[in-house]
């Protein structure tokens, strides 16, 4: 995705990312998400944006991926949690056939019970 002539949008989408989580507390606004969410999660993922300046207490909590994913689904209305259990922070980057086929069959389920 960073090699097509599009990686502009690519930078662009990243940079936003970036903002929100260094800026804005989404945690907060799970509980208000109606529309049907999937959430894809390596459980192998020690990815903590911040924690090496994090309190001692918050950064315990940090990179159990598996307990977060699901504490996150469970606050979202109507979401579905995928875990990849061998993956790390960008399964769509680093294992993309698994990701895709989750993510594609997520995808169409989602639209056949519409």
């Amino acid at each position: 995705m960073y090699r097509r002539p599009d990686t502009d949008i690519v930078a662009w989408n990243s940079a936003l990312l970036y903002d929100m989580i260094a800026t804005q507390p989404v945690i907060y606004e799970r509980p208000r998400l109606k529309s049907p969410t999937t959430l894809m999660i390596g459980d192998k993922d020690v990815t903590a944006i911040g924690s090496n300046s994090a309190p001692s207490n918050v950064s315990a909590k940090l990179r159990h991926y598996p307990e977060l994913g699901g504490t996150a689904a469970a606050a979202i209305l109507n979401a579905k949690l995928v875990e990849f259990p061998n993956e790390e922070h960008t399964p769509q980057l680093q294992y993309p056939e698994v990701f895709h086929q989750a993510f594609l069959g997520t995808h169409l389920n989602a639209h056949s019970l519409q």
